[in-house]
């Protein structure tokens, strides 16, 4: 083969090349968008061509073939042909249109939830636009039809659809309100409060738990009042409130108390510490981790009872009180002795090694930090940590 000819070749195959491109971009962009099943004009051989009341041998045919495609829809997803599946609660779903909106929502819910389970979000999309245009057409003055309401809920709640849920939740928080009644107003509340806490808007949540807290303690749900104030103590975290925070975790030791709940009073005791530490408040937080330690040694909560123990050694050093901290140290090392916390041990060895150290008490801090290599090398770990305080040490001496 010459040159020309091998030129030749290459130029025809770089322009098919192109050509095939060039083809392939005209077919993507030709591509049409997906229809949605649901919002496209449906014919069944069931339905009637006029429209007209339906009488009820027609209806109970229409059942019948939803209640079978069902059937058939759910044996489709178990064998994994799930675009099958949903093709037949498309047409189920076009189907119960005839029957009323009852009927529709019902449904919508239902393929609904097997959607999200799936993560088809496509077919989300499909439902949720069908959803839009049925509400549309039951809502008045931005209010939906309250005879639908329920069921417009377990539709959108279905979808996950945030958004949607809480103006509708909204509205049902309005209406047991203007009705007096306590049991719905609670219950919308509640998927409120977990709705925005989905959404991490825990300033819109805060006032919510406040509600729920204060309905909890008028009606003396002591059970429902320990969940609201962890609820409230937890949000106040988060949006980095710590003074709201200890306020609600002293009021749920309250409750934990009033409720004899103590296995839990102990941790609670342990976090409120952890806050007033961070609120510059020492005294307030040595006392808290104090009560937590007598509580969880009580009970005989060992691991409690050193974790309150060890916060309060480390609090003393950071407030330069040692002599404090190595006598909180010392009754730790019998605390995590009595738990079989190894780790814990060699690491209180190690506080108090740095504390004899920065005291110039080199014997005693050698000794610590003899013992703590001792276990670091029993657990194969932090050998050469040790073995540098012990060499720095030594020095030091000599």
């Amino acid at each position: 083969m010459n040159f020309f000819t091998h030129k030749t070749l290459k130029i025809c195959f770089l322009s098919t090349l192109f050509i095939l491109i060039f083809q392939s971009n005209i077919s993507l962009a030709q591509t049409p968008e997906l229809v949605n099943p649901l919002t496209v004009n449906f014919e069944d051989e069931l339905i009637p061509k006029v429209k007209r009341d339906l009488s009820n041998l027609e209806k109970k045919k229409i059942q019948e073939k939803i209640t079978e495609l069902d059937t058939l829809a759910e044996a489709e997803l178990s064998a994994g042909n799930d675009d099958l599946a949903f093709g037949l609660w498309y047409k189920a779903i076009n189907l119960s249109r005839s029957l009323g909106v009852n009927s529709e929502l019902e449904l919508i819910a239902r393929v609904g939830k097997f959607a999200w389970d799936k993560s088809r979000n496509q077919d989300i999309n499909f439902l949720t636009e069908r959803l839009l245009i049925v509400e549309s057409k039951f809502t008045k003055n931005n209010q939906i039809n309250q005879e639908l309401l329920p069921l417009f809920i377990a539709a959108f709640e279905a979808l996950h659809n945030l958004d949607k849920s809480i103006v509708i939740h909204q509205q049902n928080v309005e209406l047991a309100r203007l009705n007096n009644q306590t049991e719905p107003l609670k219950i919308s509340l509640e998927k409120l409060g977990k709705f925005y806490l989905a959404k991490f808007d825990y300033y819109r949540a805060e006032p919510i738990y406040q509600e729920l807290l204060n309905i909890s303690r008028l009606e003396q749900d002591y059970l429902a009042e320990g969940i609201y104030l962890q609820q409230l103590a937890e949000i106040s975290g988060a949006i980095v409130q710590p003074e709201n925070a200890v306020k609600y975790k002293q009021e749920l030791a309250q409750n934990y108390l009033k409720n004899q709940n103590l296995l839990a009073l102990s941790l609670l005791k342990i976090a409120i510490g952890d806050d007033y530490k961070t609120l510059k408040k020492p005294e307030e937080a040595t006392k808290s981790y104090q009560e937590a330690f007598n509580m969880a040694w009580n009970l005989k909560q060992y691991a409690v009872a050193g974790d309150a123990l060890r916060k309060l050694g480390i609090i003393y050093q950071e407030y330069e009180q040692l002599d404090s901290a190595l006598e909180i140290y010392q009754e730790l090392i019998k605390v995590e002795q009595l738990s079989y916390n190894f780790y814990g041990l060699m690491n209180t060895y190690d506080y108090m090694g740095i504390i004899y150290n920065k005291k110039q008490d080199y014997p005693l801090a050698l000794k610590s930090f003899e013992k703590a290599l001792a276990i670091a090398r029993s657990l194969s770990y932090k050998e050469n940590y040790f073995l540098d305080k012990i060499n720095q040490i030594q020095t030091v001496k000599n």
